[in-house]
């Protein structure tokens, strides 16, 4: 096997081996999930329908602002799993103006 042969390999197993960091955003509650997705230029609103999970990776690359329902502003990074249940996300509440868990 040639030396470029086995350089291919080992680039292709290693691409293989290494999981992709996605966003995702578990919507826990009866209802549909709206929030939105802050990259600084670029903003969206996008929502998860009830009992279902979304993918959002594509729109938060190199991290990301999320706001929504739940009464603060999430800092996210593109391997987060987050979960919205009884309108909380990851069980944070608001205390006098700050995020606690």
């Amino acid at each position: 096997m040639t030396f470029i042969k086995a350089s291919k390999l080992a680039v292709a197993a290693v691409l293989l081996a290494t999981p992709a960091a996605a966003l995702t955003i578990e919507n826990q509650d009866a209802a549909e999930l709206k929030f939105g997705i802050d990259e600084g230029e670029v903003e969206h609103v996008e929502s998860v329908a009830a009992g279902k999970s979304g993918d959002f990776s594509a729109k938060c690359k190199n991290g990301c602002g999320l706001t929504g329902p739940w009464g603060f502003s999430w800092m996210a990074n593109a391997g987060d799993k987050l979960t919205f249940k009884d309108a909380k996300l990851n069980g944070a509440t608001v205390v006098e103006g700050s995020a606690t868990q």
